[in-house]
């Protein structure tokens, strides 16, 4: 089987330059691949939703759209789901602006730099509030660091500080696995542009045979990533983002559903609709963990073993909450550096942040989530 690590195109793609790239795919009209009419024809014509995912393979953190999906909530609004999965953030974002689908399913980031560059775009729900994430190392490097899972915080916080030049395998440039990778290293006191190995490896699945392999030392995954090098390969996890253990990271907005401006302004109702499936799909989830636990995990996750699943369920509960995004979570981006090009000043939140959807959805169910 061919290394993770031979991917030398992948390697040598520059934080900076992918954000760009994806910035500027607004001018490509749809991706010839999908052969897809423009997102809100499909809507009114078919009934179909498109919903793009960052990521080829299922995460945890997408519980809210599955949910909708297993519980029959798209249906009810007369909406079939078509799943579109794309290895990455800046790839899941190029994707939406090409046309190839209504709505991308990932963190704010690569948006936020998208709008920076002029592209019009808004996120309309929170899937979730903090982004669930796990710093994990190999035994083998959390010996060399001097730190186990028992470690007190302050020790793990800076373990990956003590041994400079660490492998960390990403998916992509520019990522959230990326970003959350960096602000660990300058946590720890490192400067990632120098003093560690930022190795894209474009899925998850990749970074797990690498440190299998001893090909990295460490990676940031989402659920159930993380949790599978903790259970099964005997990782370290090291810092929990969604306890609050990546400094800054806690307050950043999480994963979030985004839609072209364009598209959202030629079929609101059909936003509307997957707003009230999604949300009544967040509400089971919050009422009722236990029971959309078990659902997903017959519909979803079968595959996982049991203590992988029921580790990975009971981490992430603190993230669900608000369907919300607020203003401060996306500020929280540009505040810890993972923005490029661009900065918070002069950016139009009240254009980006669009909850009214939402709102109604809220209303028409008569939830009161907690507020964020």
């Amino acid at each position: 089987m061919t290394s993770p690590l031979t991917n030398s195109s992948a390697t040598q793609l520059s934080r900076r330059r992918l954000l760009r790239w994806a910035a500027a795919a607004a001018t490509v009209p749809v991706l010839s691949a999908c052969g897809a009419p423009a997102p809100g024809a499909a809507g009114k014509k078919s009934g179909t939703v498109k919903l793009i995912h960052a990521s080829k393979d299922p995460l945890v953190l997408w519980s809210v759209t599955y949910l909708a999906e297993d519980k029959g909530f798209y249906k009810e609004e007369g909406l079939t789901v078509e799943r579109i999965l794309l290895g990455g953030g800046p790839a899941a974002l190029t994707g939406l602006l090409s046309g190839a689908g209504h709505a991308n399913l990932s963190a704010p980031g690569e948006l936020l730099a998208a709008v920076g560059k002029g592209q019009r775009l808004k996120t309309l729900l929170a899937h979730t509030n903090s982004m669930p994430s796990m710093l994990v190392v190999s035994k083998k490097f959390a010996d060399r660091a001097g730190v186990t899972a028992e470690s007190s915080l302050e020790e793990r916080r800076t373990a990956i500080g003590k041994v400079k030049g660490g492998r960390f395998g990403i998916t992509a440039p520019g990522s959230l696995t990326d970003g959350f990778t960096r602000l660990a290293a300058k946590q720890a006191g490192l400067d990632p542009a120098k003093d560690a190995k930022i190795v894209p490896l474009q899925t998850a699945g990749n970074s797990l045979a690498a440190l299998a392999n001893d090909q990295i030392d460490g990676f940031v995954g989402v659920p159930p990533v993380a949790e599978k090098a903790v259970l099964e390969l005997g990782a370290v996890p090291l810092l929990i983002n969604q306890e609050g253990e990546i400094s800054g990271g806690d307050r950043m907005q999480g994963m979030s559903l985004q839609a072209r401006t364009q598209d959202v302004d030629a079929n609101p109702d059909l936003y509307q609709a997957i707003m009230r499936a999604e949300i009544r799909g967040m509400r089971a989830l919050v009422e009722d963990p236990a029971g959309a636990g078990a659902l997903l995990r017959k519909t979803r996750f079968s595959q996982l073993e049991e203590p992988i699943w029921n580790y990975a369920w009971k981490l992430i509960q603190s993230s669900w909450g608000s369907p919300h995004v607020t203003r401060d979570s996306l500020t929280a981006w540009f505040d810890n550096g993972l923005v490029a090009d661009t900065n918070a000043t002069g950016f139009p939140f009240d254009e980006v942040v669009d909850m009214r959807f939402a709102d109604a959805a809220l209303s028409a169910i008569g939830w009161k989530p907690a507020k964020r």
